[in-house]
């Protein structure tokens, strides 16, 4: 129990810079005594007093996902600007306001260029670096500015009693900082904006002004310091704060803060500022040349970063000890020769484990080319781990693999050889060509070491023949569809004579015919020798492409059965441990009154006339084909698209569209399709992610109640089945069935009257769906209108009181329960257009098919 305590505080990046501070000061004071006096230690607080305050502000900038690199420029014309007022007026009032006036004028128009122009942060602020450094330079003539009031100087040079006045500053921002990012629902936005903006923009966030603000706020800080450097040197210098930006900066990283946003303490800032005072102050007492000062605090950026990054160390170690191998080259060019037939790879007793937890435990079976096997398992049993194992991102702990036979230990992915990941991401270059692609990191060379363009063209347009693929080999990767580019991760995978192909979730972002068009090339993948692991949490696919299914839970083996032996009911049981039941309950619920009705509405688009109604009581499903509008709908209702054309009506009154926030105090919630874009911050905890819709409407004056907070979070958790029930955990470390819990428990979090959903089970896992159908189920019945979009017919027919079908942009029929796929089908294929029956006695008709 104390070792996992000690573990964990080391985690934390505070008590580990407190020890490197104390053991800095102890070596510091140990080669030179002057250094351990009270006078070098008022002097060292003095000096990373304006580092810390600027350190602070900049903090909350990289945390909002962005960089000041003008900081220092806007320091000194902020100084120059105060010392021009000075000396036209004498007022001491006038020349403090007009420093952190100057800086905050910078400061906002950073702002207006990154938050509302989308210029990129790094070139806006140094476009306004060098604009504020040549304002500095050309408004004082290039000279300083004496000033010797002693109200304007007092910050810079006095202190109260031992302690410097500059320093007294910098603790008042820093408890300001800590209340601001802890307790205010603005600094809460300031970590949505940086950890996912797309999803805080859908939680009703005011990305936009959050950005602008974290700048303005730099730069007024920027003026802050001037303040404190004109009393130190007595003067406004154009030169002032050269180089404090790169300062202030390293600081936050030493602190903690992710440059990727999202992540950062004030109080690390703090400890870092105060570290890098010490280090500099220790090393001028040992006159080390400012030149090797530059190099260790370069050094202490790296360890920094580096230590932040803990896989990026590992990786590095782990590519140390990689075999050397000869750059593999292309393929011989007279087309593909066939997969090596007789393969099989075995995996024989395989674990797996991480601090506290076996990801693996015992796994064992095998694999032989030519066969098709699935692998199923609810999200967090071990398949992810699994594959990792197979193909070199990980070593097991425990067990063996064996190929042919012989067995084998990959240390990097690069040793295991003839072994393919299709990913549900890709990796893949989207600015280059298809032949590109399929040559990245084994490009063929002439005899004189130039690029085989030719040859690679001839290989690629072969590969596409064989595998009857219609893509062009020139088009760049971005043109294509998601489905087409996965072709072409495939037909890469070929192009290596890989012989096992492991396949995530293939289809879960493919149309139907693009589906169909994966599953012809499995089948040409299995005639020519491949063997294929097929990891899906969709039943159908499993039972209609696998000869055989491994079902792990726990990260242990539970056992393999063949698809024609057995039933999804067996398989099931299987991954869950028990008896699910049906997996789309369907609740009869009391129909109220009307909720949302749409007319031919269009969002000037791809969406042209949509027409339905939903009531409160009932779920309403929309059906059709990938692109035929579906999504736009529920999107022009949530306020995210404008509406061109039609009209909506919510409970009677007509909406615009356009306003996420009018739609949402109209009762309305949209659980988006892609929950990693749109629906979570990963960065952020569980608890904060429940309640970040929640703040806006229940924090007085802004300020948050932890205790309500706390409070909210642990219903939303216990109610919803959140696992694991720990409050502070990441989100983006949970499966993606608890991640879609927690979107669906942050709009819940609001009470809302009409639930939008967009493929709420999509990379699920059975018992996840059932979880969630259940729980939508309850909001039926308790009254919810709740209009949902599924691409899975079994789905839509299960849970569905009536259902929508569209087709390129429009509605063209409404169908009742009791409907089949073929009447779906019939509806999405067909040729006839027209409005769906609104009318609400229709709501549990049968079947109405649409001539």
């Amino acid at each position: 129990m104390l070792q996992n305590r000690i573990s964990s505080l080391l985690r934390r990046n505070e008590p580990v810079l407190v020890i490197v501070l104390i053991i800095a000061v102890i070596v510091f004071g140990w080669i030179d005594p002057r250094f351990l006096t009270t006078g070098n230690f008022v002097s060292i607080a003095q000096q990373s007093a304006v580092i810390a305050l600027i350190a602070f502000a900049m903090t909350a900038v990289i945390i909002a996902r962005g960089i000041d690199i003008s900081v220092g420029s806007t320091l000194a014309f902020s100084g120059v600007a105060a010392g021009l007022v000075y000396a036209a007026t004498g007022s001491a009032a006038a020349t403090l306001l007009t420093a952190i006036l100057a800086g905050a004028v910078i400061g906002l128009l950073n702002g207006v260029l990154i938050g509302f122009a989308g210029i990129s942060p790094f070139i806006a602020t140094l476009a306004t670096m060098a604009f504020a450094r040549g304002l500095s330079l050309s408004l004082s003539g290039a000279s300083s500015i004496a000033i010797d009031n002693p109200v304007i100087l007092y910050a810079g040079r006095e202190s109260l009693g031992p302690i410097p006045a500059a320093v007294i500053v910098a603790a008042v921002c820093l408890l300001a900082w800590w209340f601001v990012l802890a307790r205010t629902v603005y600094g809460r936005w300031i970590y949505a904006v940086g950890g996912n903006a797309d999803a805080a923009r859908a939680s009703m966030v005011p990305v936009g002004l959050v950005r602008i603000s974290v700048y303005l706020i730099a730069g007024a800080t920027a003026g802050l310091g001037a303040i404190l450097t004109i009393g130190r040197l007595g003067s406004a210098q154009p030169l002032a704060g050269t180089g404090l930006e790169f300062t202030a900066i390293t600081a936050a990283i030493v602190g903690g803060t992710k440059l990727s946003g999202g992540q950062g303490s004030i109080w690390g800032t703090a400890i870092g500022a105060l570290l890098l005072g010490v280090i500099n102050t220790g090393l001028s007492f040992l006159q080390v040349p400012q030149i090797v000062i530059y190099y260790i605090t370069g050094a202490l950026i790296l360890v920094a970063v580096l230590a932040s990054q803990p896989e990026s160390i590992t990786a590095f170690v782990k590519s140390g000890r990689r075999k050397s191998k000869a750059t593999k080259t292309a393929q011989p060019q007279n087309g593909m020769t066939k997969a090596p037939a007789g393969r099989r790879i075995e995996l024989r007793a395989l674990g797996k484990s991480f601090p506290g937890v076996k990801a693996l435990d015992g796994v064992s079976f095998a694999i032989s080319s030519g066969e098709v096997v699935a692998l199923a398992g609810e999200n967090g049993a071990g398949k992810s781990t699994l594959v990792k194992c197979i193909s070199g991102v990980y070593r097991p702990d425990e067990g063996e693999i064996a190929i042919d036979g012989r067995l084998v230990d990959f240390h990097a992915p690069s040793d295991a050889e003839g072994i393919s990941v299709i990913h549900q991401h890709f990796s893949l270059s989207p600015d280059l060509t298809v032949a590109e692609n399929l040559f990245v990191g084994r490009e063929p060379h002439t005899r004189f070491g130039l690029l085989d363009r030719g040859r690679m063209r001839r290989e690629a347009a072969a590969i596409m023949r064989e595998l009857s693929l219609d893509i062009d080999i020139d088009a760049e990767l971005r043109t294509l569809s998601v489905g087409r580019q996965q072709m072409v991760e495939i037909a890469r995978a070929v192009l290596s004579d890989a012989w096992l192909f492991i396949m995530d979730e293939p289809t879960s972002a493919l149309s139907n015919r693009e589906r169909d068009h994966l599953y012809e090339l499995i089948a040409k993948l299995r005639q020519r020798g491949a063997g294929i692991l097929y990891i899906s949490h969709k039943m159908e696919e499993i039972f209609s492409q696998c000869d055989r299914v491994v079902v792990l839970r726990d990260g242990k083996f539970i056992g393999e059965r063949q698809t024609r032996l057995t039933n999804e009911a067996e398989i099931v049981s299987m991954m869950v441990g028990r008896d699910l039941g049906d997996i789309f309950p369907y609740l009869k619920a009391d129909i109220r009154e009307k909720a949302v009705e749409v007319l031919d509405a269009s969002n000037g688009k791809l969406l042209k006339s949509a027409s339905l109604c939903v009531h409160r009581g009932e779920i309403v499903a929309i059906a059709g084909l990938m692109g035929s509008g579906r999504s736009e709908v529920l999107r022009l209702i949530a306020g995210l698209e404008t509406l061109h054309g039609g009209s909506i009506e919510i409970f009677g009154k007509g909406q615009s569209g356009g306003d996420i926030k009018a739609a949402n105090r109209a009762g309305i919630v949209y659980i988006p399709e892609d929950r990693h874009l749109e629906g979570f911050v990963g960065t952020m905890s569980i608890r904060d992610n429940l309640s970040l819709a929640w703040i806006r409407g229940n924090s007085r004056f802004g300020l948050l109640s932890p205790r309500r907070i706390s409070r909210l979070a642990g219903e939303l958790i216990a109610s919803l089945g959140v696992r694991p029930a720990q409050p502070d955990k990441r989100t983006i470390e949970l499966s993606g069935g608890n991640q879609q819990k927690v979107v669906i428990g942050k709009w819940l979090a609001t009470k809302p009257q009409i639930i939008l959903l967009d493929e709420p089970t999509r990379g699920v896992d059975v018992g996840a769906k059932s979880e969630l159908h259940h729980l939508i189920a309850e909001l039926k019945r308790q009254g919810a209108a709740i209009l949902m979009v599924s691409s899975e017919l079994p789905e839509v027919l299960g849970v569905a009181d009536r259902i929508i079908v569209m087709r390129e942009g429009r509605s063209v029929g409404e169908l009742g329960r009791g409907a089949s796929e073929q009447d779906v089908m019939a509806l999405a294929f067909s040729e006839s257009v027209r409005p769906p029956n609104i009318n609400p006695n229709d709501a549990h008709s049968a079947p109405q098919h649409v001539a």
